[in-house]
């Protein structure tokens, strides 16, 4: 099948729709930075099974997004209790200094 290519960020996503035995579609999906391939193929202990090309297509693009966010665009959490946290343990370390 046709390979589709979508660029997010520094990262692009290629995915390959297929049919699997029953006939329904699934996207086998790779990420890569420049040269660097990230992931090979996406992990198919449990994957969804799609009607159409198109939607294995947008299921393998929005998991590579949601794959890239996780692993690389995580910000540091922003609630009350992780500043709290932080807080905690800054005063403790110097105190023990």
């Amino acid at each position: 099948m046709q390979a589709h290519s979508v660029v997010y960020g520094e990262f692009e996503i290629v995915v390959r729709p297929e049919r699997n035995a029953l006939g329904a579609w699934i996207a086998d999906v790779s990420v890569s930075r420049g040269a660097e391939t990230i992931v090979d193929t996406r992990p198919s202990t449990v994957q969804p099974e799609w009607l159409t090309e198109e939607e294995a297509i947008r299921d393998g693009v929005e998991w590579g997004r949601r794959f890239i966010d996780r692993e690389f665009n995580t910000h540091p959490s922003q609630s009350w209790v992780a500043d709290r946290f932080r807080a905690e343990r800054w005063f403790r370390d110097t105190g023990e200094s």
